[in-house]
């Protein structure tokens, strides 16, 4: 596990969205587009569930993914991997934060993902580049 800089949390407080990839057993890729989603600590970020399909189905077969988000701060890319917790307290915490969030929605689960690896995602000389 990796522990976030400042500058990637600073980021990820300020994006509205991010992109979250997945793929299947057989390598087939899924990306959704996500507005749910936290970190828990310096290590691990959670995305709340509420529609995933594809995505779940990946994650049963392939736990690796990886997420993505744009902000005016500048974007990141983390990779990692993710636990989908559909009972107990992390779940009802984040069935609880989304009543605050966005209370038209009710989770059916909650992913939690260990972060592994952060990237720079803009233009310029270290696109790309591996951070942590």
């Amino acid at each position: 596990m990796v522990k976030l800089t400042n500058e990637i949390k600073d980021t990820l407080a300020a994006a509205k969205f991010a992109w979250l990839a997945t793929a299947a057993k057989d390598g087939t890729p899924n990306v959704v587009v996500v507005a749910a989603f936290r970190l828990l600590d310096d290590e691990s970020l959670l995305v709340s569930d509420q529609f995933f399909l594809k995505t779940l189905a990946n994650l049963e077969e392939n736990p690796k993914v990886a997420i993505s988000w744009w902000s005016d701060k500048g974007g990141f890319q983390i990779k990692g991997t993710a636990a989908v917790h559909t009972s107990g307290p992390v779940f009802k915490d984040n069935v609880e934060w989304m009543k605050v969030k966005w209370p038209r929605f009710t989770p059916k689960g909650a992913v939690v993902v260990k972060i592994t690896d952060a990237y720079v995602l803009k233009a310029g000389p270290d696109a790309g580049k591996k951070l942590l």
